[in-house]
């Protein structure tokens, strides 16, 4: 139970680094993007990107806490007794970074501006650096059992300062990367060209600390050195690969996958991060289990994080698909309720002597006239669009008929004799009598041997219907790329067992579930699209999923040095 809820709390270390990480590194584009003149652009692409979102990716930070000194109390009262100091100057930063965030917008004199601008960037930096030097103090043993360690040195040592240089690098690069997706989408050259310059100079920069970081560890830190040279290095070579294509993707103008592709590659990096310090919560001297609370609390804490988890990313999700479509926030981007850019008018990211000018051309000929058009075509739009309202819903595009599959079982055929050959092929893998596997510490939480093949029948079942009902709706372009989706996941998903059981490696199961949680994600997004009750119909597949991953990973944190290496001779 132990390993379930630390894995629980990995989920929240990373959602943060991920999202929360984008924001402070927005703050370090903010920080130096020049003056009032030159930064404006820039400075307002963040401000319309950020304020829809910002705070509601704090939910991750205030997730890890109450599950940390809920499920490890002990592991909890160590660190805020030694760490106390960047702790506070994290939490500080981020009070002052929301302060100043909100104040910039609603200021209107230019020194104000500037002032709130300046507390924002700053604490940008300042609190991922922290929370980076808090990780170097954690993995290199700096924390004692007890607590109440040394004040100073528990943070400021080389790996404290390495985690927390990275730490601001890594966020540098997921903001200018989402940047530059968001700078495509509003067909925004000049800032395309000025963020995907910044996030390559940024990838680039990361990927030589961290190479430099690798002599770092050596000294000052041998056992995460080792780990991470052992281990968890897949996962280190992945982020290296997910890095290098989120820059490739970048310099050929790609949307689709760019920030899956940055995200993936700093998460693979915290991921390895975790996997090095397994078993230990603090350096070597405090593992998972010692620090555990009673199983009585842990067991509440899972059944809390699960529903918490079911309230809540559903709504994150809602809210970044809302934003990135343009519905909630203020931008460029018009209001789906056919609000104008005149009708706007909050005067946003606007000077005193911007709004001075603004007013005065109001005042002029030229500005009534201008007010006088904007307004008789916000009048015309509207009246065409409640003409539309009225007229019934139908298909003006003969084609649009005529494409519609005349076979509508084909679909279904097709995805069904698919998934049974991804679960013949599953099952011709998988070995759970094999003696490699009974000797392996599982946690007590794993289902009985009988229940998987219970569970995976219906789960194989709806993953066809959805696939047919989907294959039917698409058209054209779009079934070729949801059929090579459903491929793909069957493949990861038939690939899964041999990695496990042939190879005899959950390391390597690990990272082939975490590729099939990835390609869920995507399919589901891509299937959401197209029929929506389908993409309901998959939520169980990717649930369950989701479990065998923290099962997965529990075994790897029970059997770190592996018993068996290479494939099965029977």
């Amino acid at each position: 139970m132990a390993e379930l809820v630390a894995v629980f709390l990995f989920i929240g270390v990373v959602a943060y680094a991920v999202l929360g990480g984008a924001d402070f590194g927005a703050g370090f584009w903010d920080l130096i993007a020049g003056g009032a003149k030159r930064g404006r652009e820039p400075r307002h692409l963040i401000d319309v990107s950020l304020a829809p979102v910002w705070e509601a990716n704090h939910t991750w930070l205030i997730y890890c806490l109450v599950v940390l000194w809920t499920g490890f109390p002990s592991a909890f009262a160590a660190i805020t007794t030694t760490l106390y100091i960047p702790l506070v100057l994290a939490l500080l930063g981020i009070v002052l970074r929301g302060a100043g965030f909100a104040f910039r917008k609603a200021t209107v004199r230019t020194e104000e501006q500037r002032l709130y601008g300046a507390a924002f960037a700053l604490s940008s930096i300042l609190t991922p650096y922290c929370f980076g030097a808090i990780a170097g103090g954690l993995a290199s043993g700096r924390v004692p059992t007890a607590g109440n360690g040394d004040a100073i040195s528990s943070w400021v040592n080389p790996s404290s300062i390495l985690g927390g240089v990275l730490a601001v690098l890594a966020c540098s690069y997921l903001a200018a990367t989402y940047l530059t997706v968001e700078a495509l989408h509003r067909d925004d050259h000049k800032l395309y060209r000025y963020y995907r310059d910044r996030a390559m100079a940024a990838g680039a920069v990361t990927g030589a600390v961290s190479i430099a970081g690798i002599f770092v560890l050596q000294a000052d830190s041998p056992r995460l050195f080792d780990r991470l040279s052992g281990p968890a290095l897949p996962l280190v070579v992945l982020a290296a690969v997910g890095g290098l294509v989120g820059l490739a993707l970048l310099w050929a103008r790609r949307t689709v996958g760019t920030r899956v592709a940055a995200a993936g590659a700093v998460a693979l990096v915290v991921i390895g991060w975790g996997v090095a310090q397994t078993p230990y919560l603090l350096g070597t001297h405090l593992s998972i289990t010692e620090a555990a609370a009673p199983n009585a609390t842990l067991a509440v804490v899972v059944g809390v994080a699960i529903v918490a988890g079911l309230l809540i990313v559903p709504s994150l999700v809602l809210l970044f698909r809302l934003s990135g479509r343009g519905v909630v926030g203020v931008g460029e981007r018009p209001f789906r309720g056919g609000v104008t850019e005149g009708e706007r008018g909050s005067g946003e990211g606007m000077t005193e002597g911007d709004r001075s000018a603004a007013s005065k051309a109001g005042r002029s000929g030229t500005g009534k006239a201008g007010r006088g058009a904007g307004a008789a075509l916000t009048k015309g739009t509207r009246s065409a669009g409640a003409r539309s309202d009225r007229t019934p819903a139908v298909p003006l595009d003969p084609t649009a008929v005529q494409s519609a599959p005349r076979h509508r079982w084909v679909p279904y055929a097709l995805c069904a004799g698919a998934v049974t050959a991804t679960a013949v092929a599953g099952a011709r893998a998988t070995r759970p009598d094999a003696r490699w596997y009974r000797e392996l510490n599982t946690p007590d939480w794993q289902p009985p041997p009988w229940a998987f093949g219970a569970v995976w029948t219906p789960l194989y079942a709806s993953v066809a219907v959805a696939g047919g009902r989907a294959l039917n709706a698409a058209r054209g372009p779009e079934r070729k790329a949801l059929a090579g989706e459903f491929a793909a996941n069957l493949a990861l998903n038939a690939g899964w067992s041999n990695l496990f059981f042939r190879l005899r490696s959950p390391l390597a199961g690990l990272a082939g579930t975490l590729l099939l949680d990835a390609s869920n994600i995507r399919l589901l997004a891509r299937v959401a699209r197209t029929d929506r009750k389908a993409a309901a119909t998959l939520l169980p597949y990717a649930a369950w999923c989701a479990y065998a991953t923290c099962l997965n990973a529990s075994i790897v944190a029970r059997n770190h040095e592996p018993r068996h290496r290479g494939p099965a001779k029977s």
